[in-house]
């Protein structure tokens, strides 16, 4: 089934110029990596959404199985409030398909975990059993304790603890930023991806979810909000055509919201220019993003 948090994301926490992914169950910072990524995916449906408290979320839990020679661990478990095992999660990076093969090693876990119910999840799609006398049933519902119970407020401070708003945001776009990011990354048809970008500037903040519209018969415009190392909101948009990256825009809301002639920089084939993006599509916080992508997208092709 289509995962149920594939419309959560990770906390972030910046590291001088490096963006990290914040733990909140272990209080730690780690490497912001696809798997880990799909984890705290799922710890935040899990304490958001479903109302799981994090006091019983375990994550590494070392397991000892039979005939390996070191131990493995565990990539999360739920407890039931007597802090017995509930729920034994194995969670694998975007790109990887989830087949028998990790329903064999969360089975082969969970001769020590001894949870009721399992899930796999590669943060995109997810497969959920129960566990009676070491036979796995595949589940076609989610198991009652982890359904959606509880409705998430999703404001400018949510968007910020993720990484998609700065936190010294200009007032005058706060609003909209909070708007934008409802529109990008809570549609339920939509399916956010996360790019990398590796190499490139931080204070771009090019590293983020976004979201891709689809914008003439070859092209596609990936777009996204994301917070920099300096608590600023940058609008940036990638422009792709016929499967290729051509152009880059980044806007800086603030210099926007400022006045700022030199807001926007795009990168292309025929060089870096700064513009402002004001003058040259209207842009404004009087309305949606998306009445912006077509334009947006011309001025980059």
């Amino acid at each position: 089934m289509r995962s149920k948090a594939l419309h959560h994301f990770p906390h972030i926490s910046f590291k001088g110029e490096e963006k990290l992914l914040w733990n909140p169950v272990l209080k730690k910072a780690f490497k912001n990596l696809p798997e880990e990524r799909v984890r705290l995916q799922l710890v935040d449906y899990l304490i958001e959404e479903s109302g799981f408290s994090q006091h019983r979320i375990s994550l590494e839990s070392p397991v000892k199985l039979p005939r390996d020679k070191s131990k493995s661990r565990t990539d999360l478990i739920c407890y039931n409030d007597a802090f017995n095992p509930l729920l034994l999660v194995e969670c694998k990076a975007p790109e990887i398909r989830l087949d028998a093969k990790v329903a064999l090693q969360i089975a082969r876990y969970n001769q020590q975990v001894e949870a009721p119910f399992l899930l796999v999840t590669n943060g995109l799609s997810e497969f959920w059993f129960s566990q009676e006398n070491e036979a796995l049933h595949f589940l076609d519902v989610i198991p009652e304790p982890f359904n959606s119970s509880q409705t998430v407020d999703r404001n400018f401070e949510y968007w910020s603890k993720r990484g998609f708003a700065g936190k010294n945001s200009h007032p005058q776009t706060r609003i909209w930023i909070t708007e934008s990011c409802l529109s990008l990354f809570c549609d339920e048809v939509s399916t956010p991806k996360f790019f990398s970008f590796e190499g490139t500037s931080p204070e771009l903040g090019l590293a983020n979810y976004y979201q891709i519209f689809e914008v003439g018969e070859n092209n596609r415009l990936a777009l996204s909000l994301s917070s920099t190392p300096f608590g600023a909101t940058r609008l940036n948009a990638i422009l792709n055509n016929e499967g290729e990256n051509v152009a880059l825009l980044s806007v800086s809301l603030d210099l926007v919201a400022s006045e700022e002639p030199r807001n926007t920089i795009i990168h292309s084939a025929s060089g870096f220019h700064h513009l402002d993006i004001k003058d040259e599509i209207g842009f404004g916080f009087e309305q949606e993003l998306a009445s912006y992508v077509t334009a947006i997208s011309d001025l980059m092709d």
